[in-house]
């Protein structure tokens, strides 16, 4: 479902004509992937010099030395442009929570043809509440992947599985807090909207999975990528009402 939910956004932009509403959200978040590179790039030379500086130049100069340096090198940058790609996925989240609010303001109303009156409070209501579960979530993913973590150096025969399983995690956390924009015009609380995306857990870790696919495409990945993650979740949800409501029917 989500795959197809990422087909049906770019029909969605192509149909209503809405490729406008793709302009800010994509310059945001490139100028906030150029932050967020920027500050792991020194980031990591600065844990790097650390590390060489505590060994002596001379063991530094030889062969051993050198290719230290190098595995050291790529491991730190590794480890520092990981964490600081999960800051970028939720500073997305925060910072463009209210472009979000105004997005699936429209598609509610230009997609789904429902009438929808957005005045300042609740526009600031939406807004705060995606910030809200956007902040629960980053620290239950940076819980789950330490947890995680610790598992893997204490049942070492796990290790293979666990960046699989630390993916899953922060797909899944990714994709409920989109969700979560549909969910609120349905008029759901926030406990309902996480109890929905239980029951149907397969549908946020797509969302997220795809979204981190995305993020490999050079530029356009880091543009685009996120505000087509926000309106494919939003079809996601309309996908599984008109579901429901089909079943009723038939009953």
């Amino acid at each position: 479902m989500a795959y197809n939910s990422y087909g049906q956004a770019f029909r969605i932009l192509d149909k209503y004509r809405l490729w406008s509403i793709l302009i800010l959200p994509s310059i945001l978040s490139l100028l906030i992937a150029i932050i967020i590179a920027i500050l792991a790039w020194t980031t990591s030379d600065d844990i790097i010099f650390y590390f060489t500086s505590k060994y002596p130049a001379s063991d530094l100069n030889s062969d051993l030395g050198n290719l230290f340096k190098i595995v050291t090198s790529i491991a730190i940058r590794g480890l520092t442009f990981f964490i600081y790609l999960k800051l970028f996925r939720y500073l997305i989240l925060i910072l463009l929570s209210p472009v979000f609010t105004n997005i699936s303001k429209i598609l509610y109303v230009e997609v789904e043809h429902h009438e929808h009156k957005l005045n300042i409070w609740s526009y600031c209501f939406c807004s705060l509440r995606g910030i809200k579960i956007a902040l629960r979530n980053f620290v239950l993913e940076i819980f789950a992947t330490i947890l995680l973590t610790i598992l893997s150096i204490l049942v070492f025969w796990l290790f293979p599985l666990i960046p699989i399983l630390i993916l899953i995690a922060e797909s899944y956390f990714f994709g409920c807090v989109l969700m979560d924009y549909r969910f609120e015009k349905d008029e759901h609380t926030i406990r309902e909207g996480i109890i929905k995306c239980r029951n149907l857990p397969g549908i946020p870790i797509g969302i997220g999975l795809i979204f981190n696919l995305i993020l490999l495409i050079p530029l356009i990945g880091v543009m685009f990528g996120p505000v087509l993650a926000m309106i494919a979740a939003q079809e996601s949800v309309n996908h599984i009402n008109r579901s429901k409501s089909d079943a009723n029917s038939i009953n």
